[in-house]
């Protein structure tokens, strides 16, 4: 039977226990010990019976803070970012309990980010989706029993921006800017593999000279691939002499890592962007190369084919500059 144990920390006491090798932490809020002795005992005899006893979900900002310093363990680099996202959330709604807010009140809240402080669809859908991923955490960790705000649709903007890849002599630059990196960046932009599924690889991923990217997610959900599906990426010369040179596994860093690495060398080369450019530069290159579509499509690994024909159908040798030139008036 699990022991459930209590601490507090400026004020706000936490349970924890733990469930085979996994440990679990919830807030309980800003109770008394006499209040706190009693949600222990009965978390504890939940766990022995497996019912639900408790029905007091924590404040809103106690859970944050405590989300907040999971994802810090988890995504250093972007932990920043996280804390700003749900910064005005927090003073609007961070004094409820959880299991008291419904999903009318963060339609409000959209209202008033859109409407009264004039901000922009995109920076909003980023707090709402913030907002839904912590409490879908709750929910995996079963601190909570639902997310309130599971079925709100996060605004979205209308911007549209043309796909940015790299020419060769911008991945010239980028490779000459750190020599120690430049086999990474290299085997990337030549297999189109996106930063999660990096993490996963090693030599013996590849057979017969072909890289196979499987999704084989852990119980936590990572080694999943983005759509789900397996694939397999033919190495050319360059992905195999970059290969060569690599460890095994090819990284052994946080992901976030990876894409810090790459931001210094990126900006050390004057080229800029981000990590996942190098995936646009594999699509793009191979779309002006004359490859169909649809086979870039499979190689890439996109789940719809009209993500490809989104980002890069204007490349086509048929495309747009071909077409115009058939007109005869």
């Amino acid at each position: 039977m699990a022991k459930v144990t209590t601490y507090w920390r400026e004020g706000v006491a936490y349970l924890n226990w733990r469930d085979g090798p996994k440990r679990f932490r919830i807030s309980i809020g800003r109770v008394g010990a006499r209040e706190a002795e009693e949600i222990r005992s009965a978390r504890e005899a939940e766990l022995r019976h497996g019912v639900r006893i408790i029905s007091r979900a924590p404040l809103l900002r106690d859970f944050l803070g405590v989300w907040l310093d999971w994802y810090k363990a988890e995504h250093p680099t972007t932990h920043g970012k996280a804390k700003s996202e749900l910064r005005i959330i927090l003073e609007s709604l961070g004094h409820r309990h959880i299991d008291t807010l419904r999903p009318i009140e963060l339609e409000a809240y959209k209202t008033q980010r859109l409407v009264k402080d004039k901000m922009a669809p995109e920076t909003v859908g980023k707090e709402v989706r913030r907002l839904q991923a912590a409490l879908r955490c709750g929910v995996q960790w079963k601190e909570l029993d639902a997310n309130p705000f599971e079925g709100i649709q996060a605004p979205r903007g209308v911007r549209s921006v043309a796909v940015r890849f790299y020419t060769k002599a911008a991945m010239q630059r980028l490779y000459a800017a750190n020599e120690a990196r430049a086999n990474l960046w290299r085997f990337m932009a030549h297999t189109g593999i996106r930063r999660g599924e990096l993490m996963h690889l090693s030599h013996e991923n590849v057979v017969a000279g072909r890289l196979l990217v499987e999704s084989d997610p852990d119980e936590d959900g990572d080694g999943r691939t983005k759509s789900g599906k397996w694939r397999e990426i033919p190495l050319n010369k360059h992905a195999t002499a970059a290969l060569a040179e690599l460890p095994d596994p090819l990284v052994s860093v946080h992901k976030d890592t990876v894409s810090d690495w790459f931001s210094t060398d990126a900006k050390a080369a004057g080229i800029g962007g981000s990590l996942h450019r190098l995936r646009h530069t594999f699509c793009a290159h191979m779309v002006m190369a004359g490859v169909p579509l649809r086979r870039v499509q499979i190689l890439a690994g996109h789940a719809d084919y009209d993500t490809t024909e989104k980002y890069y159908a204007h490349l086509t040798t048929e495309g747009d500059a071909a077409a115009v030139a058939t007109l005869t008036f």
